[in-house]
């Protein structure tokens, strides 16, 4: 058997020592200040902006923080929302935004946060590249425009998407060493549930059901919500909140 090359030997010998002096790092700052990575493991607080500016043709009336949905359990979730209202002299259109971790399910965010009968809803959703999947649906008279926008990768709207984009993209070697101290976790789970909706006219409602739905050709409150949709995305993708 040939002998590995000197090159390739001193090249080992450096990663392995790089590797225990990592180890070794996160063993020391584990023993020294334990504490201190407790409390970063379990305290967490986001801003959310009061002001969205960047949305094209629409100007911001006001913003305001969400009240925290009630649920069934004993301990309240630390929850960061705000619903935001713009307008172009003839038009509302409202927005909502919704951080939340390890929550990928779009008609789980329907009924949880939105209160909306998720079974009688049927979206559709088009996909665009660089950008993501979102979704279109009808309720009570009003069109709607809703996705999760990822820290990392592409927006989703079905759990699959979710989890398949986490794994492609929410992971890294700095991810897995401050996930060793304590400071984030091993995959970034974090998404911000958006929800955008104009008020329809009635000659504009649609239930059709389409399978290819990048083919359907949208109306005009969907054009609107999908111009707006791609300003918004920009906007929090480059501004999405810190820990």
């Amino acid at each position: 058997m040939n002998s590995l090359p000197i090159e390739w030997k001193q090249t080992r010998v450096g990663l392995l020592g790089l590797v225990f002096l990592g180890l070794s790092g996160v063993l020391i700052y584990t023993f020294i200040s334990p504490e201190q990575t407790e409390k970063i493991s379990k305290t967490e607080e986001v801003i959310i902006p009061d002001n969205v500016p960047s949305l094209s043709q629409w100007k911001l009336l006001e913003s305001k923080l969400l009240d925290q949905p009630k649920t069934e359990s004993s301990e309240p979730e630390n929850y960061f929302a705000r619903k935001y209202e713009y307008t172009n002299d003839q038009e509302r259109l409202k927005a909502e935004i919704r951080y939340h971790k390890y929550f990928g399910s779009f008609n789980q965010f329907l009924i949880k946060d939105m209160k909306m009968p998720a079974a009688s809803i049927f979206p559709y959703i088009r996909y665009q590249k660089g950008i993501g999947h979102y979704a279109f649906f009808e309720h009570e008279n009003t069109t709607y425009l809703g996705s999760c926008i990822n820290a990392k990768g592409e927006a989703t709207v079905t759990l699959s998407q979710y989890n398949q984009n986490r794994y492609l993209h929410g992971w890294g070697l700095t991810r897995t060493f401050l996930w060793l101290i304590g400071q984030q976790d091993l995959v970034e789970y974090r998404c911000l549930w958006t929800i955008m909706s104009i008020p329809n006219s009635s000659e504009e409602l649609d239930f059709t059901i389409n399978i290819d739905t990048n083919d359907k050709e949208l109306n005009e409150t969907e054009k609107k919500l999908e111009e707006a949709w791609l300003d918004w995305y920009a906007w929090w993708k480059n501004n999405f909140p810190d820990y």
